[in-house]
């Protein structure tokens, strides 16, 4: 009993140690609110804002459903252990045919022997038909402290899969941010190419009149062939985005994809350190770290309990005849009603180590529980400082875009009246699409950032965030 459970937490100890190896990565818990925090509504196919990505994803994601599924094969294991407490009833049932010469080895009967010459064992025919019972009436707290073992390895599962879904929620949320990034910049691109092929057009006639140079005709169709690669490279990013969501999603690779636009906010938050309590409260893998410490203590009261007195009731009814015409005979009643008691008094100090060992055990984890917690402020200071750092990139491009649209403007406008050269004006074409190209990656560099922070503090991406006050 004790050894499948113990495989269990092994297992469970398995999954924190690759949570801590990745602590640093941008995947990080939730709480149980957060679990039904969206509707059951998403279909694929249909337009996807934010809200659906996630729900859409907690609900089919076959990595995500692999993973929950574990939690009915520890439920069975529960149910396994709570058996250990009740009575376990069998029929029993038996046929044999012997012939036993036990008799004729015995010196006692060499004398006897000799009288009857002609004396053979015969073959005797019996069956057995009865119920047997047992039941554990005294364990030494063994049974009760496997049971509360078993419901532990079950909270385990559920903050293990806490931090799964939580994981899952942030690759949907930022393979959705990278798509519509990559959708805008393709559409920022194709606007540039419509714009500079109307000019092309606009060159081609003035040429033709002969109020243009062949020299800017060639400019102005270099200007539109040299957004072909940018329009190519946007369209690549569409479809490996694209593919990343469908996976995410856990979507077939030919299912449509239509995304829409959700909030895209980026919020002051508080400082890191004020951050902390809140990481503390929810980060499922901190109630992880707790959970196994509190299994190991139930599993330290198991082996503790094995070096007490065991008692058990064991118990027989049935008939037990040479001839089946007999079975309904109460003359032929079997019947066995017995208390038997066990205690290890020594077993060479092997209980002493495998408690040691848990011992042990249990103050790892307590180290482990103080790195993680250390692990968390460092994160925590890190993914605030990207947000931050993304947040003011946003603003800064907001502003370049501003300049760059008005330098734009005033350069076809000089250009128009013959004041400035072509070459001004395709330069100034190049720095605004640069700068609304700048403005699309800062902005969803902000919205991955914020999905992270959200992450680290154990929440979803669709969750709020602090404010600064």
């Amino acid at each position: 009993m004790t050894e499948r459970w113990h495989g269990l937490l092994c297992r469970s100890c398995h999954w924190l140690i690759l949570s801590l190896l990745t602590c640093m990565g941008p995947g990080f818990g939730a709480t149980a609110t957060n679990e039904n925090a969206v509707a059951s509504t998403a279909e694929p196919g249909m337009g996807l804002d934010l809200s659906a990505v996630v729900e859409l994803a907690l609900r089919q994601n076959p990595a995500l459903l692999a993973y929950e599924e574990r939690r009915r094969e520890v439920e069975g294991g529960v149910e396994e252990v709570r058996a250990d407490a009740y009575p376990q009833l069998d029929v029993v049932s038996s046929w044999s045919r012997s012939r036993n010469p036990s008799l004729l080895n015995s010196s006692d009967f060499d004398e006897i022997i000799e009288q009857f010459p002609d004396f053979q064992p015969g073959e005797q025919e019996l069956w057995d038909l009865g119920l047997r019972l047992q039941q554990p009436l005294y364990s030494g707290g063994k049974v009760k402290a496997a049971r509360r073992l078993a419901e532990s390895v079950v909270d385990i599962t559920d903050s293990q899969i806490r931090s799964v879904r939580l994981d899952i929620a942030l690759q949907a949320a930022e393979a959705y941010y990278e798509l519509l990034a990559a959708k805008r910049a393709l559409t920022a691109v194709r606007s540039q190419e419509a714009a500079r092929r109307a000019a092309l057009e606009v060159v081609a006639a003035r040429l033709e009149i002969g109020e243009a140079t062949r020299l800017e005709w060639l400019r102005a169709r270099s200007a539109l062939v040299s957004l072909a690669p940018r329009a190519a490279a946007a369209a690549g990013r569409v479809m490996v985005a694209e593919s990343r969501l469908r996976l995410a999603l856990g979507l077939e690779a030919t299912t449509p994809l239509e995304v829409l636009s959700a909030s895209l906010e980026l919020v002051e938050t508080p400082p890191p350190m004020d951050l902390v309590a809140v990481a503390r409260q929810e980060r499922p893998e901190l109630e992880e770290l707790r959970l196994q410490g509190q299994a190991l203590g139930h599993q330290r009261q198991i082996e503790v309990a094995t070096g007490r007195p065991q008692v058990d009731f064991n118990g027989r009814y049935g008939r037990q005849v040479g001839e089946l015409g007999n079975l309904d005979r109460d003359l032929y009643a079997d019947w066995l009603a017995a208390v038997s008691v066990r205690w290890s008094l020594f077993d060479g100090g092997r209980r002493k180590g495998q408690v040691a060992q848990l011992d042990s055990q249990k103050q790892q984890l307590s180290w482990q529980e103080r790195d993680l917690n250390q692990r968390i402020v460092g994160q925590l200071v890190a993914v605030s400082a990207d947000y931050e750092t993304a947040r003011q990139r946003l603003l800064a491009s907001e502003v370049a875009l501003e300049v760059a649209v008005e330098a734009r403007r005033v350069a076809y406008e000089t250009y128009r009246q013959g004041v400035a050269l072509q070459a001004d004006l395709i330069a100034a074409q190049d720095e605004e699409i640069q700068a609304q190209l700048g403005r699309i990656a800062a902005l969803f560099d902000g919205l991955i950032q914020g999905a992270r922070l959200r992450r680290a503090l154990g929440r979803l991406p669709i969750d709020p965030l602090p404010v600064r006050e």
